[in-house]
């Protein structure tokens, strides 16, 4: 009888040793990390080389900015959302903290709504840029506009719908196009005397493709340089500082400029 005992009692004890083991086993595993969600909106239409196709759904490819944010934010152990919407939507909900973020260039009057990498001293820090670029005035071969550069004089300009507007070295009457290719269109047919396109970008200069199909010269003057940052919402960054500066400094580990000069050698639809 006592020996029935002790036989149960040491089959217990093996039991409990075996789960203390199992459980010591479980606890020394490392946890999974979860992915934060980043929210990312981008217009519904082709600018390249940042982005590709049309519509609300990412295309294949996406273009060379959408590549870069994949990279930064796999990088970052961030789960990337894309959303395809009108650029001024895009800003608006960036606003709200409906998205958590976008491309675009520093202004003052944004800046209660959006975060981005700044120096010790609080200016904008481009080291962590997504990118830059140089815009240039593209023209008619028989335009006057060279001539209404030189004089002063008043000149028109197609711009897509949306878009801030930039310092002009002379006066100009700004036409909404619906896109980069609609505003080329304008100038290729005479209706308006210039639009603006890529020159320059992280200072190399280039000539995009859509100026290699059609009868336009582009002024080598730049008429303005634009930095990209990766704009966060207030939600976002009071949330999550540590993570929003890992981010931008992952946005410039995965800068690469030949990705986006592939990208220039297409056409915008």
């Amino acid at each position: 009888m006592l020996r029935s005992i002790n036989e149960v009692y040491l089959a217990m004890l093996k039991r409990l040793l075996l789960l203390f083991i199992v459980l010591m086993v479980l606890t020394a595993l490392p946890v999974q990390a979860t992915e934060t969600r980043l929210r990312f909106c981008y217009e519904d239409k082709p600018l390249l080389p940042f982005y590709s196709g049309h519509g609300l759904v990412p295309a294949d490819p996406p273009g060379a900015a959408i590549e870069h944010l994949r990279a930064a934010a796999a990088a970052s152990n961030l789960q990337l959302e894309l959303i395809r919407q009108p650029w001024l939507r895009c800003l608006q909900q960036l606003e709200d903290n409906s998205i958590d973020a976008l491309v675009a260039e520093y202004s003052a009057d944004r800046e209660h709504f959006m975060h981005m990498p700044r120096t010790a001293s609080g200016e904008t820090d481009p080291r962590f840029a997504m990118s830059s670029f140089s815009l240039c005035l593209a023209y008619h071969p028989q335009s006057a506009l060279p001539d209404k550069l030189a004089n002063g004089g008043e000149f028109t300009i197609a711009r897509p719908f949306g878009y801030r507007p930039i310092p002009l070295p002379a006066k100009s009457v700004q036409v909404h196009a619906d896109s980069i290719n609609h505003a080329l269109d304008l100038v290729s047919s005479g209706r308006v005397d210039a639009t603006t396109v890529l020159c320059q970008f992280n200072d190399q200069p280039v000539q995009p493709a859509e100026l290699q199909q059609r009868p336009v010269l582009f002024h080598p003057q730049p008429v303005h340089r634009s930095v990209g940052y990766l704009m966060l919402s207030n939600a976002f960054f009071k949330a999550q500082p540590d993570v929003a500066q890992n981010l931008w400094q992952q946005v410039a580990n995965t800068r690469s400029t030949e990705r986006y000069l592939e990208y220039l050698q297409q056409q915008n639809p």
